[in-house]
C-alpha cells in the first residue's frame, strides 16, 4: 500500500467516517442535500458561513468553465475555484449511501485538472484561492477513499497535481504575504498537507521553508491584543480557521508545531470570543459580513480544549465542523463543560478596537468601539466609530461591506466616514477610500484612553485631520446596561458647520417629538435619542451581508460653530429620563457650557446616574468642582444616586 493511501486511511479512522452522519442534525441534513443536489446540476450559489464572497443567484454550466465570471463579480470566479463546497457533496454521499454526491465532488477535482494542464497566473489559480483549494482537495480525499470513489491512478493525478500546486505557491509567493491573510493561509495549506502526501516531507525544501514562513507571519501578523492587523474581523476569522486546520493536522502527523504559531492561533481565538454580539455574531468590522461565529469557537473548544470557547461555542459540532473534526472532535466537545468568560470587556490597545457588554447572555447590551491604524486594503474609516446594541439586538450599526467590485459606487461609499457613527467638519472626509482597495488619503489616530468601574465604560479616542487642521476627540461613556452618552469635542480654527451620522439597523423606526428627542423604536423595545443641533432622517444603504443591500435610517445633526464646539448624543432605555445638569467651579460657579457639561439620567424617584465632562484643561480659577453636590478634581466622573446615598466614580482624571 503506497504511502498516500496509508494517509488517507489513517486520517478516515482518525475521523471515524462511519459514524460522522450518526452526528449531524435532521435540519443540517435538509441543508446538505438541497446544496448537494445544485451541486449535481452543475448549479452554484455561495452562501455558507464562510464564503467570502457570498452570491445567493444561481448560476449553471452545461460544460465547466474555471476562470467563468458571473454575477458582474470577478470574485465569483474565486469562490467556484475554491471548491469550498466540496464537503456538503461527500457528506450528502455519506449520509445517503449514494456515491454519486462523492462521484460529483471527484468530477470537479478532476475536471479542474483537466483544464488546467499546466499552473499558470489566471484568474482560476490566484494564490489566495490555489490555497484554499488544495486544503478542501486534501479533506476531500480520505472521504472518496472511504467510499471507494478513488483509482489508484485517480489518486495518484489528484496527488500530482496538488504538489504542483503547492510548490506553484513557493515560486509565486510574494514580500507582501508575509503580512497578509493571503500568505498565512497559504503555508497553512502547505504545512498541512505535505505530511500526508510525502513521506519524506520533513526534508522537502518546500516543507522546510512553509514552516518557517508560518511562525513569521503568525509573529507579525498577530497583535499583542489577538486581532490581526488587517482591521477586518472576518480576515481574522479567516486566518484563525486556516491557522486552527494546520495546528489540527499537524498535531494527527505528529509533528512539532512552532511555538508562535499555537500561541498566535490561541490569541486570535480569544479576541473572537471578545468580540462576540450576544448573538453569537460578529459586527460589520472593515471588511466583515454579520454571520454567527460560534462554529469557530467551537473548533477552538475542541483543539485547545478550552472551556470558555465551549460556552461561547455551539450546542453540538455543526456538520462543517464534523466534517474535518470527526467524531472524536465532537466527543471531545460534548465532554467540555462550559465556563462562562470572567471578563465583560474586550480592549484591543494594539488594534484600537474595544468591545463591552452587560453580561453573556443574548440580551446583553454591548458595544464597540473602533479607533486604530487603517490595516489593510479591507480596513475601512470607521475610527472613533460606535456600534452598540440593547437587549440583544443591534441599533447604532456599521454600514458593511456589500461588494467588492471596481466599478461599483457602494464600494467606496460603505468604505468611507459617511457611513459610519461619527462626525464631520464642513463634511470634509479626511479618511478618503480612492477604490475598491487603496485611499488616497487618510488622518492620524491618536492613542485611546479606556476605564472601566463595575459596569460604567470610559472611552476616548482622538483623530486629528489636515487641510485644514482638524482634531476631533470622542469620549463615549457607557452605564450597563441601559446609557450611552457620546461626547464629540471638535477643535477646527475659524467657523465650520459639525454634522454628526448616526446609521441605525434597518428594522429601527426613528420619531421625532417635540420636545427635540428621538424615539427609536426596535422589534422589542423603544429608546430615546437626543443629538445636539438640528437633526433630519434619510434613508440609505447598509449591507449587512455581501451582495445583500438593505435601507436604513440615518440621523443628521447639525450645529454650526467657531474654532471649538462639543456635540453630546445619549441613547438611553425605555423610561430613562434625560436632563441636563450643572456643573461647578469652587462648588458655587457655574461652568460654560464650552468648558463642561453634564447629564442626569433620571432612572426612577429615587436612583439616578449623572455623568460630568470637561471639554477643557482646568487652567484658571479654583481647582475644587463639583456636580450635584458632589466635590472633586477630575475630566469625567458619574455619580450614582440610589435611595438617598451619592457615590463618585472617577473615569478620568
Amino acid at each position: 500500500m503506497n504511502f498516500v493511501k496509508k494517509s488517507l486511511d489513517f486520517l478516515a479512522t482518525q475521523k471515524d467516517l462511519p459514524h460522522i452522519a450518526e452526528h449531524i442534525s435532521a435540519d443540517e441534513r435538509a441543508h446538505i442535500f438541497a446544496h448537494a443536489d445544485e451541486l449535481l446540476a452543475q448549479t452554484f450559489t455561495f452562501n455558507k458561513t464562510w464564503d467570502m464572497e457570498r452570491c445567493l443567484t444561481p448560476y449553471s454550466f452545461d460544460c465547466m468553465d474555471w476562470n467563468a465570471q458571473r454575477n458582474d463579480d470577478p470574485e465569483w470566479c474565486f469562490m467556484l475555484n475554491r471548491m469550498d463546497y466540496l464537503d456538503h457533496l461527500l457528506l450528502a454521499s455519506l449520509l445517503s449511501g449514494d456515491c454519486k454526491y462523492a462521484q460529483k465532488a471527484k468530477f470537479y477535482v478532476l475536471d479542474w485538472i483537466a483544464a488546467h494542464p499546466e499552473i499558470v497566473p489566471e484568474p482560476s489559480t490566484r494564490t489566495l484561492d490555489t490555497g484554499i483549494r488544495v486544503m478542501n482537495w486534501f479533506e476531500a480525499l480520505p472521504y472518496l477513499s472511504y467510499l471507494d470513489c478513488l483509482s489508484d491512478d485517480e489518486q495518484k493525478q489528484i496527488v500530482d497535481n496538488m504538489l504542483l500546486q503547492l510548490r506553484y505557491l513557493q515560486a509565486h509567493y510574494l514580500p507582501k504575504y508575509k503580512t497578509s491573510n493571503w500568505g498565512s493561509i497559504q503555508t497553512c495549506a502547505i504545512v498541512a498537507v505535505l505530511p500526508f502526501l510525502l513521506e519524506s516531507f520533513a526534508s522537502d525544501p518546500l516543507y522546510q521553508w512553509a514552516i518557517e514562513e508560518l511562525a513569521l507571519q503568525f509573529s507579525i501578523q498577530v497583535y499583542p491584543d489577538g486581532m490581526h492587523w488587517e482591521q477586518s474581523t472576518m480576515y481574522h476569522i479567516e486566518v484563525l480557521n486556516y491557522g486552527m486546520k494546520a495546528l489540527y493536522y499537524l498535531s494527527l502527523a505528529e509533528q512539532v508545531c512552532p511555538p508562535v504559531v499555537s500561541e498566535q492561533v490561541y490569541a486570535l481565538a480569544l479576541a473572537l470570543l471578545g468580540q462576540l454580539t450576544p448573538a453569537g455574531e460578529i459586527e460589520t468590522f472593515g471588511d466583515s459580513d454579520r454571520v454567527c461565529a460560534r462554529d469557530v469557537l467551537s473548533r477552538a473548544a475542541v483543539l485547545f480544549e478550552d472551556s470558555q470557547f465551549r460556552f461561547a461555542g455551539l450546542d453540538r459540532l455543526d456538520a462543517e465542523s464534523l466534517y474535518v473534526l470527526g467524531v472524536p472532535g465532537e466527543q471531545t466537545y460534548m465532554s467540555l463543560h462550559g465556563v462562562c468568560p470572567e471578563s465583560l470587556c474586550y480592549d484591543g490597545a494594539d488594534s484600537g478596537m474595544y468591545v463591552l457588554r452587560s453580561d453573556w447572555t443574548p440580551s446583553a447590551s454591548f458595544t464597540m468601539f473602533t479607533n486604530g491604524s487603517l490595516g489593510s486594503g479591507h480596513g475601512h474609516s470607521d475610527n472613533l466609530h460606535v456600534s452598540a446594541y440593547y437587549q440583544g439586538q443591534p441599533v447604532l450599526i456599521d454600514s458593511g461591506r456589500y461588494t467588492y467590485r471596481e466599478d461599483h459606487p457602494l464600494r467606496v461609499q460603505l468604505k468611507g466616514m459617511t457611513a459610519h457613527n461619527g462626525v464631520l467638519i464642513d463634511e470634509k472626509t479626511y479618511c478618503q477610500p480612492s477604490d475598491s482597495w487603496g485611499y488616497a488619503d487618510f488622518g492620524v489616530p491618536l492613542k485611546n484612553y479606556v476605564r472601566h468601574v463595575d459596569g460604567i465604560h470610559y472611552l476616548e479616542g482622538a483623530m486629528i485631520g489636515h487641510d485644514p487642521l482638524q482634531v476631533w476627540v470622542r469620549k463615549v461613556i457607557v452605564i450597563d446596561p441601559a446609557i450611552w452618552m457620546i461626547v464629540d469635542e471638535l477643535k477646527a480654527d475659524g467657523s465650520h458647520e459639525a454634522h454628526s451620522r448616526l446609521h441605525f439597523a434597518p428594522d429601527i423606526t426613528l420619531a421625532a417629538l417635540t420636545d427635540g428627542t428621538h424615539c427609536v423604536t426596535t422589534p422589542h423595545t423603544v429608546l430615546t435619542l437626543t443629538t445636539s443641533g438640528q437633526s433630519v432622517y434619510s434613508n440609505e444603504v447598509c449591507s449587512l451581508r455581501y451582495n445583500e443591500q438593505q435601507l436604513h435610517t440615518v440621523v443628521h445633526s447639525k450645529q454650526p460653530f467657531t474654532d471649538q464646539t462639543a456635540l453630546i448624543t445619549t441613547l438611553c432605555g425605555e423610561r430613562i429620563e434625560v436632563q441636563s445638569a450643572t456643573v461647578y467651579q469652587n462648588l458655587d460657579e457655574p461652568t460654560p457650557a464650552d468648558f463642561a457639561q453634564a447629564r442626569k439620567f433620571i432612572l426612577s424617584p429615587t436612583e439616578s446616574y449623572t455623568v460630568a465632562v470637561y471639554h477643557k484643561e482646568i487652567y484658571r480659577g479654583k481647582k475644587v468642582l463639583s456636580c450635584e453636590g458632589m466635590p472633586y478634581h477630575a475630566k469625567c466622573v458619574v455619580i450614582h444616586e440610589k435611595d438617598g446615598q451619592k457615590q463618585l466614580t472617577i473615569l478620568k482624571a
